[in-house]
């Protein structure tokens, strides 16, 4: 495959001459120069290498989005919305998988700043340990020296711009669901204690129990994931068991299904299970899953779309934007029975 030199040589012009035209650049460049090597460039089939030309036009036309874990649907949605916006305007998304590890969140951070991507979107909550957030605001310092976009989309994230809804108001709403159908043993199933999008939820939950004159002491901690979900929920049945759970995102909530299956109590005859996110598979769950449901495709749409406009006009921060969040009730939530209100049921 012919190279820049070998369109430049068939030519007639400089290297210096043939990158300008073949890349884009605006300068100057005589209108002979200028189809000599648009000619040549045909005849020789040459394709220009992305990585070669981000580099001399500072534009790749590339954008990088940052996720905890591609298999859960929570992400897989909002990663669509960014795709679909993407797509449209020619540009191309990498999804990267985090695992919810900073170390690897920031590995990611350099290489796709060494790819000149044009932007970065973070999806998820922040880990808000004082050093990992240092060494993350560290690497995007360099990012966005280079001229990188970020933005972060469903979570906090080291205090970039957010495309988000109010996680901590949905929690303290959907705990006061549960308060309204007559639940007071309220199970919470939090997320990793070091996630900002966790403790947000978190801090709903305990706002709404404390406003109702109630302790929140039915906590297990969960890890984001249906596992975490099955055994937190598993440990808050074995005790003094709640007559409902509130897991703080749809993967736990659907485990904590399973775990009151498993355990021979009967959804939401016996226990009101509730989950946060209403993903696809909260919805078509036995039973449905009530839950938060926050408009994730649409958020997704919405932060490229944001960074389509900010490359647009040259600007180098993001609009944030507030959504508005839903508390959507189907078959997993009922009033408690009056045998398990009481507590005379155990599981």
């Amino acid at each position: 495959m012919a190279g820049i030199k070998e369109v430049a040589q068939k030519a007639g012009v400089s290297i210096t001459t043939a990158s300008r035209v073949l890349n884009h650049v605006d300068y100057p460049v005589a209108a002979a120069a200028r189809k000599r090597v648009e000619a040549a460039a045909r005849e020789l089939h040459y394709s220009p290498s992305a990585l070669a030309r981000a580099l001399v036009t500072r534009h790749s036309g590339i954008v990088g989005v940052l996720v905890g874990d591609m298999v859960d649907p929570y992400f897989a949605e909002i990663a669509r919305g960014v795709e679909d916006a993407a797509r449209k305007a020619g540009y191309l998304v990498i999804v990267c998988n985090t695992d919810r590890d900073p170390a690897v969140e920031r590995r990611y951070v350099a290489t796709l700043s060494d790819y000149r991507v044009d932007a970065l979107i973070f999806v998820g909550g922040d880990i808000l340990t004082q050093s990992e957030r240092r060494k993350l605001k560290q690497v995007l310092a360099v990012a966005t020296k280079r001229g990188m976009l970020v933005v972060a989309c469903a979570g906090e994230h080291a205090g970039l711009p957010a495309i988000d809804i109010d996680h901590r108001a949905a929690a303290h709403d959907m705990t006061e669901h549960l308060l309204g159908l007559g639940h007071q043993r309220i199970g919470f199933i939090g997320g990793p204690a070091d996630v900002s999008t966790a403790v947000q939820r978190e801090s709903g939950f305990r706002s709404a129990m404390s406003a109702a004159g109630l302790q929140p002491t039915l906590i297990a901690r969960g890890d984001f994931t249906y596992n975490g979900g099955f055994e937190a929920a598993r440990r808050l049945l074995s005790k003094e068991p709640p007559t409902a759970i509130f897991a703080a995102n749809d993967q736990m909530a659907l485990g904590a299904l399973n775990a009151a299956l498993t355990a021979g109590v009967h959804v939401p005859d016996d226990l009101t299970v509730v989950g946060f996110g209403d993903t696809s598979a909260a919805q078509h769950a036995r039973p449905s899953l009530t839950a938060v449901g926050m408009p994730r495709h649409e958020m997704g749409l919405a932060a490229m779309q944001a960074v389509l406009a900010a490359l647009e006009s040259h600007t180098t921060r993001v609009e944030p934007r507030q959504f508005p969040y839903q508390i959507l009730v189907r078959k997993s939530s009922a009033a408690p029975s009056a045998a398990r209100a009481q507590g005379e049921l155990v599981a």
